[in-house]
């Protein structure tokens, strides 16, 4: 696998036509609590307060951020990258657009990670993320989230 460099990336809205390879990628990252195929659509097609990107590498899809603005608060409602494409800093770079795209609009951006997520929790925390609570049995199953946020003004 070759590693994407940052200028062979290209970061844009998300559209209907980008929801199968999404959709592909979401199934395979979160199994089981894998947002359907419609909720995609609806997000994209009308919900007022969402906003999706997706990130291409040679015209593929691979990865995604979605959240939430509504108000003066953004709340990131999910993001993967394709597991090919895992361990570049690609996810990293995904939510910092995201962060810098809600900056202009936002005070506080929020997420919600599973516990046992160790890797997407030091990326957080990277960016300045803080924890702010529990949620319990937010996946299913007995599987708590941490509440994280952080302030985009500091």
């Amino acid at each position: 696998m070759v590693k994407p460099t940052e200028q062979a990336l290209n970061i844009r809205l998300m559209t209907k036509e980008d929801v199968p390879q999404v959709f592909d990628i979401e199934r395979i990252s979160f199994n089981d609590s894998s947002w359907s195929i419609d909720a995609f659509y609806h997000e994209i097609e009308q919900n007022e307060f969402a906003n999706y990107f997706i990130m291409e590498f040679n015209q593929q899809v691979i990865g995604y951020i979605g959240m939430w603005i509504v108000v003066d608060q953004a709340q990131i409602t999910t993001v993967a990258i394709d597991n090919a494409y895992r361990g570049y800093g690609l996810g990293q770079l995904l939510l910092k657009y995201a962060m810098n795209y809600a900056q202009t609009k936002c005070e506080v951006m929020s997420l919600e990670v599973k516990v046992e997520n160790a890797v997407a929790r030091h990326v957080y925390t990277n960016l300045g993320f803080q924890y702010g609570g529990k949620r319990k049995n937010y996946y299913g199953e007995g599987e708590d989230a941490l509440v994280m946020w952080v302030n985009l003004n500091e």
